[in-house]
């Protein structure tokens, strides 16, 4: 994991953010797993550390059988790093599909919402960058609304939404919960 044998007696605080990052990386190699969750691995580092530890975590990838469930709010390492996507509101997977096909063609307005509110960097170019912005609070996990828990802040939302749990369904082969989708 790029650790040199001469920090094996090394105190645990004598580590930096990286180093301790490669570490639990190691631990996890240890005991040769199927799979490995990484949630938020690389939160807490610097940009150069952070490229460093993905390209680890891609390396494995590409190079053992070894399949990672990968957990971050960071949708630009999520698009490089994943095959496939889950986006999640509320506890809930709304949406469930192949890494392009979702950045390419959101298909549930939470996650076109959150495509959206990622920043982009346009050099030369004119126009408006695009926006995300939603109306109202993120409901309580604990006192979820009727029907479609993320209705009371969707743009697109209709009669059902606000009576009907939306099933997660497929959708041209992929999975999504919402009424513009799925008839009730």
């Amino acid at each position: 994991v790029g650790l040199s044998p001469d920090i094996m007696n090394r105190y645990p605080h004598e580590f930096s953010g990286g180093q301790r990052q490669r570490i639990c990386i190691a631990r996890a190699l240890a005991v040769s797993p199927e799979l490995i969750v990484a949630d938020e691995p690389l939160s807490a580092l610097d940009v150069s550390i952070q490229a460093q530890i993905l390209n680890l975590l891609h390396d494995l990838k590409e190079k053992t059988k070894i399949s990672f469930l990968f957990i971050s709010h960071d949708l630009r390492v999520v698009k490089y790093f994943s095959d496939a996507v889950g986006v999640m509101y509320l506890g809930k997977i709304v949406e469930y599909a192949k890494t392009d096909e979702l950045f390419e063609k959101p298909l549930h307005p939470y996650t076109e919402v959150l495509l959206a509110s990622v920043p982009e960097i346009r050099v030369g170019e004119e126009g408006v960058p695009r926006k995300a912005v939603l109306k109202g609070d993120v409901p309580s996990p604990i006192n979820i609304p009727a029907g479609c828990p993320f209705h009371p802040r969707c743009p697109k939302r209709f009669e059902p939404c606000d009576k009907v749990i939306p099933s997660l369904s497929e959708q041209s082969g992929r999975l999504v919960s919402c009424h513009l989708w799925n008839p009730y």
